[in-house]
């Protein structure tokens, strides 16, 4: 099992065990934008294709109202306007403005995905999914699970020159790829006594809001987080009662979101004037990523309302393995060195009150 920081790591890896798939690849995305790291992996996808391999892509419908309203607006898999959609695409896009986005929603062709489409071994589902989860599955062997969508914003720097804090899984185990697959065809129960499971929402079945709460509940010592949204009631409420517990909260989260920003702050104000140390990080962290004590979750799942109630979603809880704990520590060492501490943390309570609404 191996600890990937930063989306380019991750690409690059992903990349090259794609290069090597000799029988299936399954590859489960919420964004994918029509970008450089995008048509990269396309086009390392299509020679999968070209040389045998059956490839199944389900890519979230869902998805492409971020893809369409930041960045350069360019969706991959979604290039017709869908009605369902638009009007939550032009609320992000007008209420996150940004001079560097174009204007309009006009999709550019790209003929290599035309061309991808096509392709007899591909199987392509790109239906509305509402599935935050993010993984890639190759030979039925290796996993990828983590938070990292395809674009280039998580190869490197968004349109504002922000560093993306994301993180992946790579597990090579091929009774571990059949269980994940168990698990998420929900075929088999989630075990709070499983050295490794997998917290998630399917098919309107939310077991986010118990199996990670009472992780979360259960701690007794500390609580360490990387975390993009926040706002979930039980989630909030299991936060405040382990600081009121004496448990050592740390977290660290964006100075300035790409969503909720003053929601977030409004958190963060309220968790430090219990005790808990906030580091707002100086790029943006995209991650969600815990450790409780010594159980780590990694996956695609925020502390928000839309993954606790509204979004399908899957994370990765490994239980005392401490290469991988090893390996997030570091990493948050190295991460607080670009962050800030304030005290008290300032938010504006109007953007909070209607951030909250779409939270």
């Amino acid at each position: 099992m191996k600890w990937i920081n930063y989306g380019h790591n991750a690409f690059n890896e992903i990349i090259l065990d794609i290069d090597q798939a000799q029988g299936s690849i399954l590859i489960q995305m919420f964004i994918w934008r029509d970008d450089n790291i995008g048509n990269r992996l396309l086009s390392h996808v299509q020679k999968a294709l070209d040389r045998g391999v059956k490839v199944t892509i389900q890519k979230d419908a869902f998805g492409s109202i971020f893809e369409k309203a930041e960045e350069n607006k360019q969706s991959l898999f979604h290039k017709p306007h869908n009605k369902k959609l638009q009007f939550l695409t032009r609320i992000i896009d007008i209420g996150y403005h940004d001079k560097r986005k174009p204007k309009g929603y006009r999709q550019n062709q790209n003929q290599a995905l035309e061309r991808f489409i096509k392709h007899p071994n591909l199987t392509l589902k790109s239906t509305i999914l509402k599935d935050h989860t993010k993984f890639y599955i190759i030979d039925d062997k290796i996993l990828y699970i983590g938070g990292i969508n395809v674009e280039d914003k998580e190869d490197g720097k968004d349109i504002q020159g922000r560093r993306y804090l994301d993180y992946m899984v790579r597990i090579e185990d091929s009774k571990e790829v059949a269980y994940f697959l168990d698990r998420f065809n929900q075929k088999t129960p989630y075990s709070a006594l499983r050295p490794m499971d997998y917290i998630m929402n399917r098919n309107g079945v939310f077991n986010v809001q118990k199996d990670l709460t009472e992780i979360i509940e259960k701690a007794q010592k500390r609580i360490l987080m990387h975390m993009a949204y926040f706002g979930a009631k039980p989630a909030m409420n299991a936060l405040e009662s382990a600081l009121k517990h004496g448990i050592e909260v740390i977290i660290v989260t964006s100075r300035v979101s790409n969503l909720q920003t003053e929601y977030n702050l409004y958190w963060m104000n309220k968790l430090q004037k219990l005790g808990a140390k906030i580091y707002l990080f100086e790029g943006l962290v995209h991650a969600k990523a815990l450790l409780v004590d010594d159980t780590l979750i990694v996956g695609s799942t925020n502390l928000n309302n839309s993954a606790y109630y509204q979004l399908g979603e899957c994370s990765l809880v490994v239980r005392s393995h401490k290469d991988l704990n090893q390996a997030f520590l570091d990493n948050h060492h190295e991460v607080i060195q670009s962050s800030i501490q304030m005290n008290p943390i300032k938010y504006s309570k109007v953007k909070s009150f209607f951030e909250k609404l779409f939270s």
